[in-house]
């Protein structure tokens, strides 16, 4: 007999065990599922067999996966100066054309916190290595969306694919955001994705990362009007029928959008990416100009600089910048400073502190 035939005995001998068991209970009139002291096993059988599933699933995704050279994030292809980016002024108002009606529409295409999905297994790894084609599951379809705003998801769809084929450049992330908010998906994660693409450009896309801010803006402005307005109501069909046309199983509250609004012109940021992973220089020679929302802003010796995700760092000539921790970051004359490339620019002793 085969091994897969010994297996499927064992299983139909375990599986009329289990049934004998339950009969014989019903029988004596005892708990028919689980008796006091079997309950606990089950549950904690479940929790390995749930972990050790995960386990599987990332081991098989890291061999599926090309194996590549481990490099330093400090090390980024294309490190040789290129003349700056032209810095532009980049829109950082709300949305004009977003609505409840919006919202509502975009929830029963693509659930929230569900848009990585769509991009795996380019969300799997760090970035997708440039011109290799990544692999998808496809947006689902928009049955519930007019023919009016059937056009911008499928503009969508198409930036997503040509974007999972390899391409990005500063324009095809831009089309990519462009297309997302045109569609009304303002996502969190899809901002965190377009910035870990971002670090392969140079010089640093200020247009592209002021973009992504104001994108975060309209994300944290969206949870901060929810205190007002009441949360998103998720709830499921409670039937064994099919749900009814039109049935909605996200409920956008009433002037969510409005509360949103005034939470962003009352100054709402970019949430965590404003707060955390942030960098406090202090500026030690030279005068580097800071380049936050695509707003230059040149400072002066003594003055305290805070280099946040966003934010990037140039030098017109040579500049020293101290942190109380990693000493002294030394910029030539030409360099950008961003949150990828800091390690690149610390002395032996800042190097040798980060890697004990």
């Amino acid at each position: 007999m085969s091994a897969r035939t010994l297996r499927g005995l064992a299983v139909w001998m375990t599986a009329g065990w289990v049934a004998l068991t339950l009969l014989r209970r019903l029988w004596r009139g005892e708990v028919v599922v689980l008796s006091l002291y079997g309950a606990p096993v089950v549950r904690l059988l479940a929790i390995a067999l749930v972990f050790l599933a995960s386990c599987v699933e990332k081991v098989r995704t890291v061999v599926a996966q090309p194996q590549q050279q481990s490099q330093d994030l400090s090390q980024e292809p294309g490190e040789d100066p290129a003349p700056p980016e032209v810095v532009v002024a980049v829109d950082q108002d709300f949305p004009a054309g977003l609505d409840d009606g919006g919202l509502q529409r975009l929830y029963n295409w693509i659930e929230p916190r569900t848009l990585h999905r769509y991009f795996e297994p380019a969300a799997i790894g760090e970035v997708a290595s440039e011109g290799s084609p990544v692999a998808a599951d496809p947006l689902p379809p928009q049955r519930d969306l007019n023919q009016a705003r059937h056009q911008p998801g499928e503009v969508f769809k198409a930036a997503q694919g040509a974007h999972l084929r390899g391409q990005v450049a500063m324009t095809d992330l831009l089309g990519l955001l462009d297309a997302a908010e045109a569609a009304g998906i303002y996502d969190e994660w899809l901002a965190g994705h377009l910035w870990r693409h971002a670090r392969l450009l140079r010089p640093a896309p200020v247009a592209l990362l002021a973009r992504i801010e104001r994108h975060l803006r309209v994300v944290h402005a969206l949870v901060l009007g929810q205190a007002s307005t009441g949360p998103l109501e998720f709830s499921a069909w409670r039937s064994k029928a099919g749900p009814p046309p039109g049935w909605q199983r996200l409920q956008v509250p009433r002037g969510l959008v409005a509360a949103a609004r005034e939470a962003f012109k009352q100054g709402a940021d970019a949430g965590t990416w404003e707060s955390e992973a942030t960098l406090e220089l202090t500026v030690a020679r030279g005068e580097p100009v800071l380049v936050r929302r695509a707003a230059e802003t040149r400072l002066a010796v003594g003055a305290p600089l805070r280099l946040r995700r966003l934010d990037v760092v140039r030098a017109p000539a040579a500049v020293v910048l101290r942190h109380a921790t990693l000493g002294e970051l030394r910029l030539p004359a030409g360099a950008e400073l961003t949150a990828w490339n800091v390690a690149r620019f610390l002395d032996a002793a800042g190097r040798a502190w980060v890697q004990g």
